[in-house]
């Protein structure tokens, strides 16, 4: 996806770079028409060093008023033909390049440049998909992104760029509707070549009736499919299996309320890094789990796992404190120091690890739905290799449960952690993992199948045929490929969708 784009727009910006109109005194521009044609074609050369300096900074998110004239500056010292120290020498009382105000006009005429080619190429593509998701910023504002994916016509290949974030009042299907087809027609983008919608599966979207994507069919053409977002598919069957299993929904909920516990406290939070120190441990940070962030239940429980120690000494200091936090802490770290809770924890790591193996394989941007029906196959394999109690990741996970139980029993507020971890310790982890973990793993693969239906990918991989990079000279490329499921399939896929 094309990340690299500015939302605003100063007027004229663009025609002041590309034909250089400035009219102030000791512009750019001035200089320029003032000086001969070698020089003015080595200012050139120079203001576009310049430029790609700012880029870099735009390009990889950097802040650019910072940052700028330091690049600026690094860039002298390396330039071992000294054209650039020259070039500011000569410039240096009539004209500051260095400044807040330079790099911001860089940046506002590079963002519309990129915007014309940008739109340039999707107003070229024949046919182009519609993506869209809202939702709600940190200053409680509701925004609404818009990204068009579409067909490079000079490459041949698909291309997904970002058009428009826009704030909205409501949130019902009918201002979303509208808000998308009148920021698209502002852009001069032809909604008749319109094919796909793709949204997440909320029913302001994808209501049958009166969703996002019906509302595009009534309106343009009943041959727009709605396609939903498979990584977003993915998470729910997740978050489905989670519901199922109490004691892996609490285990995941405990992961947000240590993450909130250390990181809402700029002291908790140092204290946490010292320790970490303190034991020659590597500095990690807890992440926050979000149950739209694709990958945040992986990474959250392996930020946990990896860092088990350190977060039970920290609670433990916390707790002996006796502050206001003591009793918070003291729960969490009776929660940790329980044996079920420290098996199931280590367990879901491998099989969130193959879930988010799968999610990475979806958002492959050349990925397609044969590769999909392949990672999801390979997954399922996986999560069945995951539910034998002998191989080696449970062994390993064995022998950290008991480490962290020795641990606990040298703890010196061990008699403040008694019933529920007592009660917890009599039980067998093997008893847990095959009604806790086992069952967790089923509903997950359960899921899975029920949502990834494997007729629609086969009939959704049968587009394939249109790949360019697979077409032959052959009379008969694509006989065998047009072989597609039943009317009965198709049928029943379109309802789905």
């Amino acid at each position: 996806m094309e990340l690299f784009r500015f939302s605003w727009k100063p007027e004229n910006t663009v025609r002041q770079l590309e034909k250089c109109t400035w009219q102030t005194e000791g512009s750019v521009a001035q200089q320029l028409f003032n000086a001969s044609e070698l020089e003015r074609q080595e200012n050139r050369q120079r203001f576009s060093d310049l430029l790609d300096g700012a880029y870099f900074l735009f390009k990889h998110e950097l802040p650019h008023t910072t940052l700028y004239e330091p690049l600026l500056e690094v860039l002298t010292k390396i330039d071992h033909s000294k054209k650039l120290s020259t070039f500011f020498d000569k410039c240096k009382q009539n004209g500051s390049y260095d400044s807040t105000a330079t790099v911001t006009e860089l940046l506002e005429a590079t963002s519309e440049v990129t915007d014309k080619q940008i739109l340039t190429k999707i107003r070229e593509s024949r046919i182009i998909s519609i993506m869209a998701d809202e939702g709600t910023d940190i200053n409680h504002y509701q925004n609404l992104s818009i990204c068009i994916r579409y067909c490079n016509q000079d490459t041949g290949e698909p291309t997904e760029s970002f058009i428009s974030l826009l704030k909205i009042k409501k949130k019902d299907a009918q201002t979303i509707f509208d808000t998308i087809v009148k920021e698209l027609k502002s852009k001069n983008i032809d909604m008749t070549k319109v094919r796909f919608t793709g949204f997440d599966g909320a029913s302001v979207f994808s209501g049958q009736f009166n969703g996002v994507s019906a509302k595009f069919r009534q309106m343009y053409s009943n041959s727009i499919l709605f396609i939903h977002c498979r990584a977003h598919v993915l998470q729910l069957c997740l978050l489905s299996a989670c519901e199922d299993i109490i004691e892996v929904q609490e285990s995941l909920l405990t992961l947000k309320s240590l993450f909130n516990f250390i990181n809402r406290s700029s002291i908790r939070l140092a204290c946490f890094n010292d320790i970490q120190m303190l034991l020659k441990h590597p500095q990690l940070k807890l992440i926050q789990p979000g149950d739209t962030r694709w990958l945040s239940y992986f990474r959250s429980v392996n930020a946990v796992i990896r860092c088990y120690e350190p977060l039970m000494i920290t609670l433990e200091h916390i707790v002996h404190e006796r502050g206001e936090e003591s009793p918070s802490a003291s729960g969490l770290l009776s929660i940790l120091k329980d044996q079920s809770t420290t098996f199931i924890l280590h367990s879901l790591e491998p099989i969130l690890e193959a879930l988010s193996i799968l999610s990475k394989s979806i958002q492959t941007k050349n990925g397609d739905f044969n590769q999909l029906e392949k990672s999801m196959l390979g997954t399922l394999l996986r999560l069945e290799e995951l539910k034998d109690v002998s191989i080696n990741e449970y062994k390993q996970i064995f022998d950290i449960v008991d480490k962290i139980k020795t641990l606990s029993s040298t703890n010196l507020n061990r008699d403040r952690i008694t019933r529920a971890t007592s009660r917890t310790n009599e039980i067998s982890l093997e008893e847990i993992f095959n009604d806790k973990i086992v069952k967790f793993i089923d509903e997950v693969i359960s899921n899975i199948e029920a949502r990834f239906e494997s007729n629609a990918l086969k009939f959704l991989n049968c587009f394939r045929i249109f790949d360019v990079s697979e077409a032959t000279n052959e009379q008969e490329y694509g006989i065998q490929e047009t072989i597609i499921p039943s009317d009965n399939s198709i049928m029943m896929i379109l309802m789905m969708t």
